[in-house]
């Protein structure tokens, strides 16, 4: 059963900022970005980055009950190399990773993340 939670303000700033970083960064630059409201019912917010109309990753992040990112998935390319890549240095966007595995049990394999409090 879902959380009737919702993104607190310096939550949704964190997100736009990672928007913004994705736009800015070179590498991405033909990218298309799009931010939105993902899941009404779970407040969880996502950035979907694609290229050429094709999914590269979805990242979706879910609010804990005090409105702070509690957890991200990720679904799309590059998982395991995504995941290397925070298990390194136990961080993504900046934000203490608790943990990161990647979850093959439903439909489609995602990347789960949860967040340290900050």
């Amino acid at each position: 059963m879902f959380r009737h939670s919702q993104l607190n303000q310096d939550s949704m700033r964190r997100i736009n900022n990672i928007e913004r970083g994705f736009r800015l960064h070179p590498q991405f630059s033909r990218y298309a970005i799009k931010s939105y409201l993902f899941n009404p019912q779970s407040g969880a917010h996502a950035l979907e980055i694609s290229l050429n109309g094709n999914l590269v990753n979805l990242w979706t992040f879910y609010p804990g009950i005090n409105g702070e990112i509690e957890s991200i998935a990720v679904y799309g390319s590059f998982l395991d190399g995504h995941k290397r890549s925070i298990e390194r240095s136990m961080k993504v966007f900046d934000m203490d990773v608790i943990s990161v595995d990647i979850d093959s049990d439903g439909m489609t394999p995602f990347l789960d993340i949860t967040l340290d409090s900050y």
